[in-house]
């Protein structure tokens, strides 16, 4: 199976950091429209919008009804920090709530079973998972197993420090029970995928490997100081990612769509002419 993660788009109508983010997601969408479209699924983790705004919103539906990506291909649409969760649900009426009102649910795939989690923590920029989600996730994964299905998790938020003091900082709140509930189910869990770092992020928690693309408007850099107030930006690659969901592997590629038209190709007919 094949899957496009998209991550921290923030549609807004000025520029952030010197960049614009409705610009730079038409041009997200159109290379995958035009390499990707034998995709299986779209899924964008979060950060619809850079400040909540109806309007910001209102863009994002518009840029998607223009898009050639419908069905199966239509972005699966979670929400992030940035993100107000009753504003999306007025402009997005078909989003999917769990029992208790958050934006989470479930999807059967040709891989497995995608699970859309909700992560925020209205207000706040950190991230929480909290004990009602908790109780719908697990039973959740508790079904996949005893179906004898795999489950992939989708979520904004980092579920693991990453070791850059920015963005442990506003990780999830309590991430030790999560990752508690995570090691109990790793048997079911496949891959982790999330966003909220904005830089390309691979490892594993609790047994379960894990990945994250870059933002697709303002792409950040990994900074080790340890200083929280310190962020590293420029103009570096927006990306996103290509997954390969297999019976028995996963593969991750990144995307930096907006480099290419940097690529050259090279053909030769004999292929061990072409040295790596």
């Amino acid at each position: 199976m094949k899957l496009v993660h998209i991550s921290d788009i923030h549609i807004h109508p000025d520029p952030i950091l010197g960049l614009d983010p409705i610009a730079n997601f038409k041009a997200c969408l159109a290379y995958v429209e035009a390499h990707d479209h034998d995709a299986d699924r779209v899924v964008i983790t979060g950060d619809l919008t850079h400040v909540g705004r109806e309007d910001s919103y209102r863009e994002l539906q518009r840029i998607l009804a223009a898009s050639s990506l419908k069905g199966k291909l239509a972005p699966r649409l979670l929400i992030g920090n940035h993100d107000d969760r009753e504003v999306f649900a007025s402009v997005f009426p078909g989003a999917q709530r769990d029992e208790t009102g958050f934006i989470q649910w479930t999807e059967d795939t040709p891989a497995g079973l995608f699970v859309y989690m909700d992560t925020v923590d209205a207000g706040r920029h950190g991230g929480l998972y909290c004990a009602q989600r908790m109780a719908w996730l697990e039973k959740v994964l508790a079904g996949a197993r005893a179906g004898g299905r795999r489950a992939y998790l989708f979520m904004h938020h980092n579920p693991v420090r990453v070791h850059v003091a920015n963005a442990d900082v506003i990780g999830i709140l309590n991430e030790a029970e999560l990752q508690g509930l995570l090691k109990r189910y790793n048997d079911t869990v496949a891959h982790l995928f999330f966003g909220h770092c904005h830089y390309t992020l691979s490892g594993a928690v609790a047994g379960i490997p894990f990945s994250a693309p870059r933002s697709a408007n303002h792409a950040c850099w990994p900074d080790f100081s340890g200083e929280i107030n310190r962020m590293g930006y420029g103009e570096l690659a927006p990306n996103y990612n290509v997954c390969f969901l297999g019976a028995h592997s996963t593969v991750v590629h990144s995307i930096d769509f907006l480099d290419a038209g940097k690529v050259q190709w090279r053909i030769e007919d004999d292929i061990e002419a072409i040295q790596l």
